[in-house]
């Protein structure tokens, strides 16, 4: 049984048509039409009902056609895993990342990846920006992104550098008084409680020290956010994770420290340099992606 024939008669039955599925292949529709001709005549079943110059699936084409859809991609992907030779073999890429950077934007760069490097094995976590350099330092994780709410670097032991500033808003529903006020002092941030982002020790972290007793402590950055728009308090919000959306219901408070910038950080165990062995060419190659996905979104300067 030919390869050739069983993907010429899956083209044939998701086009409808030979001259789709010639189109489709690139081939001319005498050298189709012979092929399922062929197939048919190996398999001693009518794999199509003729309809005109459409085609419509049999019983015995239905019942197989899945079952050829595999034997054809799965040759197709073992000619592109010899063509890459051991370029990616056995390679693995554990990316861990906090929320201060948008679903939407790791789902850029995930699908990048994959593009740019199909065949190797990818895995993404999430983690509180205090825990991943450990994650890290234990080889749980190849590299990590996170931001920090110190000036002083990640950990020690660690090749680390800032490649985003973040900057955080205070932030008000627009529909409360607080938001429409000039001024704002710290006594009137005292009438409402402020939302502030809890790690993993259980430190209340981006947020205004001592000011009022109230306070509403969540351990995502998104839960906060929601928090700000339901109008339970106000706080520090990434403007990584404001949409036009959030723009229309959340409104920054005229106070002097109304907005704040924080280092935002990647860290690994090797150096992300490209030429050197395959598993940090592999991690730089990753790093260059997620730099030119903060570049489409302005996150970072060209």
């Amino acid at each position: 049984m030919r390869l050739d024939y069983l993907e010429y008669f899956v083209a044939a039955a998701r086009a409808g048509s030979i001259s789709g599925a010639a189109l489709q292949l690139g081939r001319n529709r005498s050298t189709v039409s012979m092929a399922i001709a062929a197939l048919e005549d190996e398999l001693g079943a009518a794999l199509f009902v003729r309809r005109g110059n459409s085609l419509a699936l049999s019983p015995v084409g239905e019942h197989i056609l899945d079952d050829c859809a595999r034997i054809v991609a799965l040759s197709n992907s073992i000619i592109e895993r010899c063509a890459r030779g051991e370029e990616t073999a056995g390679q693995e890429l554990r990316i861990g990342r906090d929320d201060v950077l948008s679903e939407n934007f790791w789902r850029h760069v995930i699908r990048a990846i994959r593009k740019a490097r199909p065949n190797v094995r990818l895995s993404m976590r999430y983690a509180e920006s205090d825990v991943l350099p450990e994650l890290v330092r234990e080889g749980q994780l190849d590299i990590a992104y996170f931001i920090a709410s110190g000036r002083a670097g990640p950990a020690p032991g660690l090749y680390s550098r800032v490649v985003a500033r973040i900057g955080m808003r205070m932030m008000v529903a627009r529909t409360h008084p607080l938001h429409s006020m000039s001024y704002v002092a710290d006594d009137d941030l005292a009438i409402l409680p402020q939302i502030t982002y809890l790690d993993s020790t259980q430190r209340e972290r981006f947020h205004l020290e001592a000011m009022g007793s109230e306070r509403i402590a969540l351990s995502s950055f998104e839960l906060g956010k929601d928090a700000i728009c339901d109008g339970l308090g106000w706080g520090y919000v990434p403007e990584s994770l404001l949409s036009a959306e959030d723009d229309a219901q959340l409104g920054q408070i005229n106070h002097g420290l109304g907005a704040a910038w924080y280092p935002y950080f990647v860290c690994s165990r090797e150096p992300l340099t490209i030429g050197g062995r395959a598993g940090s060419a592999l991690q730089s190659c990753a790093h260059d992606i997620i730099l030119a996905q903060m570049r489409s979104e302005g996150l970072i300067a060209d």
